[in-house]
């Protein structure tokens, strides 16, 4: 209710701060701008490097991507590029260059997004038609965050005409409508809903038992032009999941989640200034509900951020202020039955915390081949405990472009992050929660260093992409506490976390055909993932949780006219885990001693998947057809993890592999464009 709540005030405010005014015609014609836009899109190849593996994604493009639910999914593509890793068939974050999940921002323009992708890490919560484009980089300038940035981008431009897009099939229904509001606005809206139950309720499996679950998401964005040097958009987002399923000791983890967020966005453009703002409320929060060992219990959690977005950019100098109010309920169980009735009446009271960030940015041209720029940010972070903490963030980088040799650049960066990421799995389920940095842990903070390098031949038939980085990281944080302290009522959250520092450091290199039927790329990523605790179960470096050494992503399309195929293989390490020295049964309950921590790692991860579009209609006003995916073609079973599984009937136990018994995952659907 109060997501609701926050996205009807932002609406009313949206209405009578700017639906005031005459409106006054375009200069430019609506069907020529229509040309040049389609023409912008058919000419840019479907990944556009800008510096390293650093750039933007053509969404025109990347229909033929295999996909799982039969439409093109931003996240999923940009899983395949050499800077973000793969994830298991039930992850939902994005790893980038070693570091956390939650050290890369995602953002719907510029406004932040606490949750990317529904369960599994199958589905994202972006309908793609909705958008305009993906924003990607190694580095989040100075947003707060330790990695880089995925910016999902709204339309830009005042549709002219009633237009739309709708997909229907095995997994899903999808629609997209564009909607003309006169002259100067329009209104788009997206919704969508999955129905994975219906088809494949017998496939869906982890560790042999059945799943259940099904997810909900809606898009409503409104764009004015009051003037020619004015843009102002009222975005509107949610998603809702709900899911069930049984594993090992756990009788049953049923839970619901959700994720949204209310922004207006108001761009004026001055003959020599441009200033971006945004207001804006993103939350996300869930509940889910466990049983296990004859205990229930049930952990819930919020995240709610209210914040103000402000950039200036003024000849080579770029000025931007930054604000969050955070309101974080870490994850705050309660349990019945098996030694404890009401464990937790007062554990973890909700955190309030404030984020302030100020920084100014200077780009110059050094002769006719170098470019230098630097900048810094101020720091003001209030903790939960009001406690204060101020840091810089200094950043400066010098570029060398050899025009027809390639350009090349050298870039150091200190990062400050405020808030962690922690739970129980990496499954794409409300098992995580956000935590503001204070009591628990000071803020996180980072040195990074990256050398790149791009290269495109002459023509712009292929492009080169490459880069080194190193990040050391300071004040970290790694969940160590057990399912069974939750429902035997032993939780606290300090406890259940270890501090601690680490490093990542790697390269990334992408060759990509950018031009002509066939398209795509081949790329490999070397990352090590580190970390460095002082818990004596776990003392000394170890590798992260979602360290894979090595890395391997083949993307095709080939592009008949009347139809399109595509296929994407993918090859890495598979993750560490902690073996066990010994296991036994005691008093019903599985008691085991492990050995060291992550010192085992999984079997190679490999997937193969295919899609292809068959065209119906295709021409320069829209298109329909039918779309054929296939999800792990060669039906490779890779193992999540290895646990305890016990049998409570017979009371046997056994240390094996969890799988998701998804050998291959094929659907069809039908697409039209209008």
């Amino acid at each position: 209710m109060s997501y609701l709540r926050n996205s009807l005030t932002l609406l009313l405010l949206a209405a009578g701060c700017f639906c005031a005014g005459a409106q006054e015609r375009d200069t430019v014609a609506h069907e020529k701008l229509n040309n040049s836009i389609i023409t912008e899109q058919m000419d840019k190849p479907m990944v556009l490097s800008h510096q390293g593996i650093s750039g933007e994604v053509n969404m025109g493009k990347i229909a033929a991507i295999p996909s799982v639910m039969g439409n093109a999914d931003p996240i999923r593509f940009v899983r395949l590029l050499p800077s973000i890793q793969v994830n298991t068939e039930v992850e939902g974050g994005l790893y980038m260059q070693g570091s956390e999940s939650s050290m890369t921002l995602v953002s719907q323009q510029g406004v932040p997004l606490y949750g990317s992708s529904h369960l599994l890490g199958l589905f994202s919560v972006f309908n793609t038609p909705h958008y305009k484009g993906i924003q990607y980089a190694t580095t989040s300038g100075q947003e707060a965050r330790l990695a880089g940035v995925i910016d999902i981008q709204l339309q830009d431009t005042i549709s002219r005409r009633f237009s739309g897009d709708l997909s229907l099939g095995l997994l899903s229904g999808q629609g997209t409508l564009r909607v003309p509001l006169g002259q100067k606005s329009s209104l788009t809206v997206s919704a969508r809903r999955t129905f994975i139950n219906t088809i494949y309720k017998d496939l869906l499996k982890y560790a042999d038992q059945p799943m259940k679950y099904g997810f909900t998401d809606a898009n409503v964005t409104w764009l004015w032009k009051p003037t020619r040097r004015d843009r102002i958009w009222v975005d509107v987002f949610g998603s809702r999941d709900e899911g069930s399923m049984s594993s090992g000791p756990i009788e049953k983890l049923q839970a619901a989640w959700y994720n949204g967020l209310s922004a207006i966005h108001w761009n004026h453009y001055f003959q020599d200034v441009t200033l971006k703002q945004k207001v804006f409320v993103s939350v996300t929060g869930g509940t889910p509900h466990i049983k296990a060992f004859s205990a229930t219990g049930e952990m819930p959690f919020y995240v709610h951020d209210y914040g103000y977005r402000a950039t200036v950019d003024w000849k080579d100098w770029r000025f931007r202020a930054h604000f969050s109010y955070y309101q974080i309920q870490p994850q705050k169980p309660s349990a019945q039955g098996y030694f404890v009735e009401n464990a937790y009446q007062d554990n973890e009271p909700v955190q309030n915390a404030t984020e302030t960030i100020l920084s100014a940015e200077y780009r110059r041209n050094l002769g006719y081949w170098f470019q230098v720029h630097a900048g810094v940010g101020l720091h003001w972070y209030l903790s939960p405990e009001k406690k204060s903490f101020f840091g810089a963030t200094p950043e400066a980088g010098i570029t060398a472009d050899f025009l027809e040799g390639g350009k090349m650049e050298l870039r150091y960066e200190l990062k400050r992050q405020n808030l962690f990421q922690v739970g129980l799995t990496n499954m794409g389920i409300p098992a995580e929660f956000w935590v503001a940095a204070g009591a628990i842990q000071r803020p996180q903070w980072s040195h990074n260093v990256s050398l790149s390098y791009n290269y495109t031949t002459p023509g712009g038939m292929f492009t080169l992409s490459s880069e080194l980085y190193y990040r050391q990281l300071y004040n970290q944080l790694e969940y160590v506490g057990d399912l069974l302290d939750i429902v035997t009522g032993r939780y606290t959250l300090s406890t259940s976390v270890a501090p601690g520092s680490g490093r990542a450091y790697g390269a990334n290199i992408m060759f990509q055909k950018t031009k002509g039927h066939l398209t795509g790329w081949i790329s490999y990523a070397y990352s090590r993932s580190l970390r460095t605790f002082d818990d004596q179960y776990k003392k000394g470096e170890h590798p992260g949780a979602h360290d894979r050494p090595h890395e391997l992503d083949i993307v095709l399309t080939y592009d008949f006219g009347r139809f399109d195929i595509g296929g994407s293989y993918v090859l890495a390490s598979g993750t560490p885990y902690t073996p066990p020295k010994s296991m036994y049964l005691m008093g019903g309950r599985i008691v085991a001693e492990y050995g060291e921590y992550n010192s085992a790692r999984l079997p190679y991860y490999s997937r193969m998947d295919i899609s292809a579009n068959w065209y119906f209609r295709k021409g320069p006003k829209g298109k329909s057809g039918i779309n054929v995916s296939v999800y792990n073609v060669l039906g490779k079973v890779n193992h999540l993890g290895l646990g305890s599984h016990l049998n409570s009937k017979n009371m046997t136990y056994s240390y094996r592999t969890f799988d998701l018994q998804l050998r291959f995952l094929p659907a069809v659907a039908i697409f039209h464009t209008f």
